[in-house]
């Protein structure tokens, strides 16, 4: 898995204390608009966060793992279309867990991985539309997206996403944009 921010608004802490300086009729200055920032984050003035906004591209995560992030709302989403797209060199994301599994388990799920994958190509070869032979590859295949949303919105996705109850993949996509949104707005995240 690999996430990347790949844009955002710079000096967001400066740009959303600006934002809110006219609910206040405030100093727009950017040490007094940080503060301002700060505040609203704190204090629940969370519509103030929509002024800031940042984009990933997320990589290497399965099927799985997308249906999970396309579900949130409020977010502008592109992923990678299994029916447009021939998929060549297919690679399968696997839970940690399987290596803690018997080896008869893991060789059973590897023989799995490579009949979809062969299937998949035989169907191709046979003259099958892209569309109805992904039918044949596992919801472990791995998938790329490109997201962005509001700070708002990330606020809550990440909320969500990054607690322990999360599935293992979504947590793991969600930690690493929380570090990356806290290197470009550390006090907001």
């Amino acid at each position: 898995m690999k996430v990347t921010l790949t844009d955002h608004t710079q000096e967001p802490q400066v740009r959303i204390g600006r934002a809110a300086a006219i609910c206040y009729d405030s100093d727009v200055s950017d040490e007094a608009s940080t503060r301002r920032a700060i505040h609203c984050s704190g204090s629940g003035h969370l519509a103030t966060m929509r002024f800031a906004y940042a984009t990933f591209h997320i990589e290497g995560v399965s099927r799985i793992c997308s249906h999970q992030i396309v579900r949130v709302a409020h977010a502008g989403i592109l992923q990678r279309s299994q029916r447009y797209v021939r998929e060549t060199g297919i690679r399968f994301v696997q839970p940690h867990s399987l290596a803690d599994a018997p080896d008869e388990l893991k060789l059973r799920w590897a023989r799995l991985e490579a009949e979809s994958r062969d299937l998949y190509c035989d169907l191709l070869e046979a003259g099958m539309k892209k569309e109805d032979a992904r039918y044949a590859l596992l919801a472990s295949a791995e998938t790329e997206l490109h997201m962005t949303g509001n700070f708002q919105f990330w606020r809550d996705f990440l909320g969500n996403r990054t607690s322990k109850h999360a599935q293992w993949e979504v947590r793991e996509v969600a930690v690493s944009i929380r570090d990356q949104l806290r290197r470009i707005a550390p006090d907001l995240f």
